[in-house]
């Protein structure tokens, strides 16, 4: 069944919207949240759009989305992944587009003067297809940098859908150089979006026998169960023609075991038709709004399922009308991510939990400081403070092991840069050999000890200037009570 509609929607069917919208919306600020208090957030759940040149890649996601953004055709037209956050808003009636910072190595200066702001639509494309011309002429051809777009939109599903370059298929032979070159760095980007676990490959085949695993073969190097992999068959309105008889139709719809494994993603392929041409209002576009573009997708989707029951020459089941067009694709995609989400949310929760219960202790911790903050409490710890100092101070001079050397120890050279060196008559400094215990790291008592030991030595090194007899009568004076000679002073001047 084709999701209904926004416009169209039934009360309970516009309620389950607005509930998933606000799922989303609450994921995304756990999300934010997480990343905030440091913690590994967990990657948010993404559409990764795999496939070759001309498989049909960017018509799709624009299928997917409701409105066309990209330049579609043949040959190269993504030279850089585009991730786009999309959001089903039924107020925006016509797409609402933000382009972000990208993300990656290189091409920082490019986004410079136009990430992170409002856009319109055709302000977009022109800004992706400038992107593609100018690596087009770059030397590296290609760019792993993401060009990020934020899309509300009534049409809209709440999906985050990357879209790759198109691998190459390029022929053998040393003239072929270049493009095998770069077959191997798109192969070697496509790699690196869909190795994350979390990622579900939206593998697309433009080919009417599944024995052909030509864009497979890629994805199965990184999921070789195809257990998140959804493979989709594109350009199914060009497909039916060619199937001279039913039951080539219904080994295409149904394929056997032996070429499709069960553990694929969602049991069984999609097949999908997007129409041609594009929107706009130049003689050359096919559709004048997206409105028109959509009505030719659903149309679309109808004439796959009669065509298929005509060449089967029955009615398609429901499971088999289940897997036929963009829009049960977009449904199947969108229930998908939204169990993705919900599985995600039991490992972030923990990390709030711890960090709302840290801060919870570091709030009655300050909250009971603030409590302490008046005269006769901060008295109190000023005089605690200064007993313990003193305490502490006592037990050090005394002598004891509890503080480690390394921390608090000083050796002899230490403690001359610190606190100053004794010296003697003519700036004498006594050798460090000189002195016991010089390389060790002292504090306390030991350290007082060695320095009095090296205040000893220094001052027991200095020689006595000579004391003449006039210095001698000299330092004998007169005393305040009697007038006898003071001997004692001559005896201290003397020494």
């Amino acid at each position: 069944m084709a999701t209904p509609r926004p416009e169209l929607l039934s009360p309970g069917e516009d309620e389950e919207e607005s509930a998933r919208g606000l799922l989303y919306e609450a994921y995304n600020e756990l999300q934010r949240l997480a990343a905030e208090l440091g913690g590994a957030a967990v990657p948010a759940p993404a559409v990764v759009v795999v496939g070759h040149q001309t498989d049909g890649k960017s018509a799709l996601v624009e299928a997917l989305m409701g409105f066309q953004f990209n330049h579609v055709g043949g040959g190269t037209k993504t030279r850089r992944p585009i991730a786009l956050h999309l959001r089903f808003n039924p107020r925006c009636h016509s797409p609402n587009c933000r382009l972000l910072a990208g993300s990656g190595e290189g091409d920082a200066e490019d986004d410079a003067g136009a990430a992170d702001r409002a856009m319109p639509l055709a302000d977009i494309q022109a800004y992706i297809e400038a992107e593609n011309k100018r690596l087009e002429n770059d030397p590296s051809q290609f760019s792993a940098k993401e060009i990020i777009i934020r899309i509300e939109y009534k049409h809209c599903p709440n999906l985050t859908i990357i879209d790759t370059p198109g691998l190459i298929l390029a022929a053998p032979g040393r003239k072929n150089r270049v493009l095998q070159s770069q077959a191997c760095a798109v192969e070697a980007l496509v790699h690196a979006k869909i190795q994350h676990k979390e990622t579900i490959i939206l593998c697309l085949e433009d080919c009417s026998d599944w024995s052909n695993a030509t864009t497979r073969r890629v994805v199965m190097q990184v999921d070789p169960d195809l257990a998140r992999t959804v493979l989709v068959s594109t350009k199914l309105d060009t497909k039916i023609p060619q199937f001279a008889r039913a039951s080539d139709v219904e080994v295409f719809l149904h394929p056997p075991t032996c070429v499709l494994d069960g553990s694929l993603l969602g049991d069984s392929p999609f097949f999908t038709s997007v129409p041609s041409g594009r929107v706009g209002s130049c003689h050359e576009a096919v559709f004048r709004s997206n409105e028109e573009f959509k009505k030719a997708i659903s149309l679309r989707e109808l004439d796959d399922v009669t065509s298929l029951e005509d060449k089967l020459g029955r009615s398609l089941t429901r499971e088999e009308k289940n897997r036929i067009g963009v829009s049960n694709l977009r449904l199947f995609l969108e229930e998908l991510l939204q169990n993705r989400y919900i599985e995600s949310v039991p490992s972030i929760i923990p990390l709030l939990e711890k960090e709302h219960r840290a801060a919870s202790r570091k709030l009655r911790k300050v909250t009971q400081e603030i409590s302490d903050l008046d005269e006769a409490k901060l008295k109190e710890k000023a005089r605690l403070f200064h007993d313990s100092f003193l305490t502490k101070l006592s037990l050090l001079l005394k002598g004891m092991v509890v503080a480690p050397p390394d921390k608090f120890g000083e050796t002899l050279i230490n403690e001359r840069i610190n606190g100053g060196t004794f010296t003697g008559s003519e700036n004498f400094q006594l050798p460090n050999k000189m002195m016991a215990n010089a390389g060790m790291r002292l504090y306390g008592g030991a350290q007082y000890h060695r320095a009095m030991a090296e205040f000893r030595l220094v001052v027991g090194s200095i020689k006595c200037p000579p004391i003449t007899r006039e210095e001698i009568v000299n330092a004998c004076g007169v005393e305040d009570i009697h007038d006898g000679t003071n001997y004692s002073r001559y005896s201290l001047s003397t020494r």
